[in-house]
């Protein structure tokens, strides 16, 4: 999913971390668009023209974003991967390109996938990497480690606390300050580390899938929620959205909301 991932557990031997380790690289297989030959790629050369079944995994990803894609009027959308992909190469958007997105061109239905026009690309880059946190840390659990920590990028699923403690210390920069957690799932939103400069003009990786452009308002964006499946896309969301209409539509969903912005 082109990032790191990194395993923290408290137990007697690092026998559990091979498997979690490896369902992380199967769920790599499944969702990401880095890779040519994945089940996502497959789906979206394959699914404009008749339906096709995918795996769970897959299946269920894709359902909870549009679940937030509509609980968010776009502002988090998968089907933005023609932008995505011109983004990478510091490219803007033309007409064509962003015809071709649209979450409302993406059908589920019975562990199926049509993409209503011809060209469309998923990208899974705001979700894929919080539920792959979560599937490793329920990996661990299955093999009796409870006292985990897995971060996949800027996505965090945590288990227990660690013994003798009241829970992990997560920094939250660009945020600034820590929290202290267990069984929760933490994700972070920002341009601290991704972003281009066009024609004098920051632009953010997380892009706003009405204009296709990359957001500019240099927010910081941190969501603690239940499991990563959730706080990867809302924290997503809410930095295209802003601060005030993020909280208005988000706030009760989840445990805790940071934004900083102006940094």
């Amino acid at each position: 999913m082109g990032t790191l991932v990194r395993l923290v557990i408290h137990a007697a031997d690092s026998s559990a971390m091979a498997p979690a380790f490896a369902r992380i690289r199967e769920l790599d297989q499944e969702l990401s668009d880095y890779k040519p030959d994945s089940e996502l790629n497959q789906v979206c050369r394959t699914a404009h023209d008749r339906p096709v079944r995918v795996s769970g995994d897959l299946f269920r990803v894709l359902e909870a974003a549009q679940k937030i894609a509509g609980e968010s009027d776009g502002a988090f959308d998968v089907t933005i991967g023609p932008v995505t992909h011109l983004w990478r190469q510091g490219r803007m958007p033309d007409p064509e390109t962003l015809h071709r997105c649209g979450w409302r061109n993406l059908v589920l239905r019975d562990h199926t996938v049509l993409l209503k026009l011809p060209g469309m690309q998923l990208d899974l880059g705001g979700i894929a990497k919080g539920y792959a946190a979560d599937e490793a840390l329920a990996t661990l659990r299955a093999r009796g480690i409870k006292s985990a920590l897995v971060a996949v990028g800027g996505d965090i699923a945590i288990g227990d606390a660690p013994p003798g403690q009241q829970g992990w210390r997560i920094g939250i920069d660009p945020v600034g300050g820590e929290l202290l957690l267990h069984n929760a799932a933490v994700s972070t939103s920002g341009d601290t580390e991704q972003f281009r400069e066009i024609g004098g003009v920051r632009y953010s990786h997380i892009i706003d899938p009405k204009t296709g452009r990359g957001i500019t308002s240099r927010i910081a964006v941190t969501v603690v929620a239940r499991r990563g499946l959730e706080a990867d896309p809302i924290a997503t969301a809410i930095s295209v959205l802003g601060e005030e209409r993020g909280r208005a539509l988000f706030g009760r969903r989840v445990r805790s909301l940071l934004v900083s912005q102006n940094r």
